[in-house]
């Protein structure tokens, strides 16, 4: 009686084990395929976030740098009683020619109604036939202004559009609000979307208003009028964004300090249809506006969810997928236990980033010489930044200055990422310097900088122009017994003078390096630079050194190259607060001057101006030792830390690196992992 049961119950308890593992199976591969997707979503959440700040970043800079010719109309009419026609086209033509999204400039003078039959005499003075003051009428045809206590009317306008030329602003409370707002506030205010009297049905422009004083005997401000910039959106827009693929992506830029609705749209580009989208938004000041812009694309995770009724058919290869699973947990844990090397070289920690590529401090296998290698960024691995990294290690590899950084190695992984190793420098840059410790003594500053010009001079004399030099790409460190020895880093953005092509990797209107430290050619030209470029921020580093401050300081980009362009720098002493030698202040200010004839004519010749220097107490070897055994190792033992910390943090994302050939030296490939840690934006 009881063995049927038993038999009957035998191939359950034989099957009991099975059912466990594919129960199990089918649990554990649930499981991995949700954690797969979720970060499958999150990955493309993180890529598409940093892709969007990219185009934020390239539309605020797009919409910022035409505004460089605005902002310097009053330096125009305040130099000159009576500004001519011909004297403002010739002022704005260039700008126009180097930004084609403008509009147009405009300069609107504020005049009396009394004094409307003299400018209008005046126009048709300097050649505009049948000039007079005009406003909107009836029918949406221009006819005569009327009379009103003041006129502000377009009085010069290039290109010149005959229809709005003499156009009254005063008749339009709308159009008149903003020029109000920058009278009475003294800055650039944008007005809201608005239609010009010569735009097309549907067509909105953007016109930003620079106010305009003289001033009079006494010091007292008259206000003059006010000059503009005039944009159609979508143009600059469009130019600002024309380096990036926007195809997958939804983009509006919203006004959201316009009170009407329909009036907050300033421009729109429709992505691909999706019933779920992913959205970006980046605030950012434009004049004394508030813009918005956002970034929409359409969403993978949300067609995911249709998967999950695959599930029951994963049953059927439940063993593939298990084998799959370990064979990925082994490999990620192998991953996590391989010693971190590329080729070569052994990679210890990472030490920093720029803005194309990544730098780690390694250890030859061999050798075991403390090594930097600097690897390019994955994306900027097109064929100009290949280029570009690719320059760099050569040119730097051709100097043998003992003060500029010298190149070991180079090479190229399987998917085309270019690496190079150079010497290692234990020390501590000029900027981390001055925060530490302050404005430097005038001997050391002389002491240092000789050093610096001896590596550029050397630069300079095989047809190389850094243009870099700030206190970031010069170190201080101990070498060969000597204290207060400087190394000159990073030639990522070397030229050389007789290489057209370097100059071609260039875009036309591009801003090359970092502004604090800008000659004023470099951004006002379309890349006629020369050595004395270097020798400007050579004073401009100087300058920070001996003050603790950069030559100009402003909230934004613009105002910076602005200042380059046409601010006469404060001396040292007076930013100081306390007398500075006067031969050194002299020779600070020569390398700041506007025009680069004005300038030492080369960093040899530098060198000897500070030389000769008989008024600056000389900052001896002895003097250097003692500051580095007080401070100088505490200094390099705190940094050290702190990009400890740092590598710690980057360590989020790793990618497969296989060394598969090298210029300098051919190595046998092997897998590697790299940490690289997400772009900043």
């Amino acid at each position: 009686m009881t063995e049927a049961p038993t038999e009957r119950t035998a191939p359950l308890a034989r099957r009991a084990p099975g059912l466990i593992v594919l129960a199990a199976g089918l649990a554990v591969s649930t499981a991995a395929f949700w954690m797969a997707r979720e970060r499958a979503r999150a990955d493309w959440q993180a890529d598409f976030e940093r892709k969007a700040r990219d185009l934020s970043a390239a539309l605020v800079n797009g919409l910022d740098v035409p505004l460089e010719a605005l902002q310097s109309l009053p330096a125009l009419f305040g130099s000159s009683e009576e500004v001519t026609r011909s004297e403002f086209r010739a002022f704005v033509t260039p700008t126009l020619k180097r930004h084609p999204a403008i509009y147009a400039l405009e300069w609107l003078p504020e005049v009396p109604g009394a004094e409307r039959a003299k400018w209008e005499a005046r126009a048709r003075a300097e050649g505009v036939a049948d000039f007079q003051f005009t406003e909107v009428g009836p029918s949406l045809a221009m006819v005569p202004a009327k009379p009103r206590p003041r006129h502000v009317p377009i009085f010069y306008m290039e290109p010149s559009e005959p229809k709005a030329l003499g156009f009254d602003i005063a008749s339009d409370p709308i159009r008149l609000d903003p020029y109000d707002r920058a009278k009475s506030s003294g800055r650039a205010v944008a007005s809201g979307r608005i239609r010009l009297v010569e735009d097309a049905p549907g067509v909105h422009s953007i016109a930003v208003f620079q106010p305009v004083h003289r001033t009079r005997a006494g010091g007292a401000l008259e206000y003059l009028g006010a000059g503009v910039e005039v944009f159609r959106l979508r143009p600059v827009v469009e130019r600002a964004l024309r380096d990036y693929d926007t195809a997958k992506y939804a983009l509006t830029l919203y006004d959201q300090d316009s009170a009407p609705a329909e009036e907050r749209v300033l421009y729109e580009k429709a992505g691909p249809a999706a019933r779920a989208r992913a959205s970006f938004q980046k605030s950012f000041a434009f004049a004394d506006r508030s813009w918005t812009l956002d970034v929409s694309t359409a969403d993978p995770g949300s067609a995911g969810r249709s998967f999950v009724l695959l599930v029951g058919a994963l049953l059927s290869v439940l063993g593939a997928v298990v084998a799959q699973g370990a064979q990925t947990i082994a490999r990620l844990r192998r991953r996590v236990a391989t010693v971190e090397q590329l080729g070569q070289y052994t990679l210890e920690s990472k030490l920093g980033e720029g803005g194309m590529g990544v730098v780690y401090r390694a250890s030859h296998a061999m050798l075991r010489r403390p090594t930097a290698l600097k690897l390019l960024r994955k994306e900027h691995g097109h064929s100009a930044g290949l280029a570009r990294f690719e320059r760099e290690v050569q040119l730097t590899s051709q100097l043998t200055h003992p003060n500029t950084i010298a190149v070991y190695d180079y090479g190229r992984t399987p998917d085309g990422v270019l690496y190079y190793a150079m010497e290692y420098i234990d020390g501590i840059d000029f900027e981390h310097l001055v925060r530490a410790e302050g404005p430097l003594p005038p001997g050391r500053v002389v002491f240092l900088m000789r050093q610096v010009l001896g590596s550029l001079a050397e630069a300079h004399s095989v047809g190389l122009i850094h243009r870099d030099i700030k206190p970031a790409n010069l170190m201080l460190c101990e070498r060969g017994g000597l204290s207060d020895f400087v190394k000159v880093l990073d030639f990522g953005l070397a030229k050389q003078l007789r290489d057209p092509s370097a100059v071609a990797e260039t875009h036309a209107n591009a801003v090359i390096g970092t502004p604090h430290y800008l000659a004023p050619e470099s951004i006002d030209s379309t890349g006629a630079q020369g050595p004395s470029a270097d020798i400007y921020a050579a004073g401009a580093v100087m300058y920070f050194l001996l003050t603790g401050h950069t030559v100009f300081e402003a909230k934004t980009l613009l105002e910076v190259c602005a200042h380059h362009l046409h601010t006469p720098p404060q001396p040292p002493s007076a930013r100081l607060g306390r007398p500075l030698p006067a031969g050194l202040e002299t020779v600070v200010l020569a390398c700041l001057s506007k025009d680069p004839a004005q300038r030492p004519s080369s960093a040899a010749a530098l060198v000897g101006l500070l030389d000769e220097l008989g008024d600056v107490e000389r900052w001896t070897r002895r003097d250097a030792s003692r500051w580095w055994e007080a401070r100088g190792r505490e200094l390099i033992t705190s940094r050290e830390a702190e990009q400890k910390e740092r590598a710690e943090r980057a360590r989020e994302r790793t990618v497969e690196i296989d060394v598969v050939s090298r210029t300098l030296g051919e190595s046998e490939p092997m897998p590697t992992s790299v940490p690289v840690s997400r772009r900043r934006s």
